[in-house]
């Protein structure tokens, strides 16, 4: 019987893989020690999270012939699980008048749910907004 060593595909396969195994693990080495030289990126600016706001139950914006908010709220049923939350848009970083514009409309108001937030945020146009919510969760 005659065995022939080191013939046939099967064994260039197999020197191929082996190749191909250590040029691998030769660029993963380069690759890691590259990295425990390099310093690490920033990490990315936390993205401003949007209020949490649950399915309205009446909404008023504010706007030529649309009732004030007090007239809006004086018709609406309020219960003390309800959340008045009163929304004041700003364009081109006038956050300090629109907080202001929405205090003074809360002001104004003689009747309010016992949770009651203003809460600011750009836009593209200045304007003021009032939802009445069953918010879930903390007050």
């Amino acid at each position: 019987m005659r065995v022939r060593a080191g013939v046939g595909w099967q064994f260039a396969l197999a020197d191929l893989s082996l190749i191909l195994f250590m040029v691998c693990a030769a660029a993963l080495a380069r690759e890691q020690k590259s990295h425990a030289r390099a310093v690490p990126p920033p990490p990315p600016p936390s993205a401003v999270q949007a209020v949490a706001l649950a399915d309205p139950v009446a909404v008023w914006r504010a706007g030529p012939d649309m009732p004030s908010l007090q007239e809006w709220l004086a018709s609406q049923t309020i219960d003390r699980r309800q959340r008045l939350t009163i929304v004041a848009h700003y364009t081109a970083g006038r956050a300090q008048a629109a907080f202001a514009r929405a205090e003074t409309a809360l002001r104004e108001q003689p009747r309010l749910p016992p949770a009651t937030r203003i809460v600011v945020e750009p836009a593209a146009s200045d304007g003021l907004s009032a939802t009445l919510t069953w918010d879930v969760g903390s007050r």
